[in-house]
């Protein structure tokens, strides 16, 4: 029997990972699917391809979008960069403000720090599967600009991603001296 380890729940995919079988190959089609939804309109399943084999500086997911659903709130990362390839089907990228199909054998790289923001719709007939690949950095932040909040990682939260820019030093007391100094 696999051994089981939890993890912090992501999407709503709470099941215990299996261990880790690292230097030999992992076989999709021998592994379960993560199914998960939110509403609606969010769904996907994933296989947590390098998980399984052990990787710890580079994640590789294989992902479906089922049809008619959204693979995540629209998103950018100011530290990790993503790289997406259509294995089958076909759906929307969604990037920035423009959108594209995306189909069998494309590729898109988001690279972190750019701004711009990115999801995955499929609003056709099938499902699209997918290999999604990138790090998994602990202090990574991410801004959903349709949402209004950034996910900071480190701090496991998230929080409301202001629209008005702020100087370095508003809100700070400039002009109250520090007080006395400890004898």
């Amino acid at each position: 029997a696999k051994k089981a380890r939890k993890r912090k729940s992501t999407a709503g995919m709470d099941d215990p990972l299996p261990e880790a079988r690292p230097n030999v190959p992992i076989r999709s089609s021998e592994e379960e699917w993560r199914g998960w939804s939110r509403g609606e309109r969010f769904e996907g399943r994933e296989i947590l391809l390098s998980r399984l084999a052990g990787a710890t500086q580079v994640h590789v997911n294989l992902a479906v979008l089922p049809a008619g659903k959204q693979s995540c709130p629209f998103h950018c990362h100011l530290r990790e960069e993503e790289h997406f390839f259509v294995l089958s089907g076909r759906c929307i990228l969604r990037a920035g403000d423009e959108r594209h199909e995306f189909a069998e054998g494309d590729y898109a790289c988001f690279p972190a720090g750019t701004g711009v923001a990115h999801c995955f719709e499929n609003p056709f007939a099938d499902d699209c599967s997918m290999l999604t690949i990138g790090p998994r950095d602990p202090n990574e932040i991410a801004v959903y600009p349709d949402s209004g909040k950034a996910m900071i990682r480190a701090m496991e939260a998230v929080v409301e991603w202001p629209q008005a820019q702020l100087g370095y030093w508003d809100g700070e007391n400039e002009d109250e001296p520090i007080g006395d100094r400890p004898d």
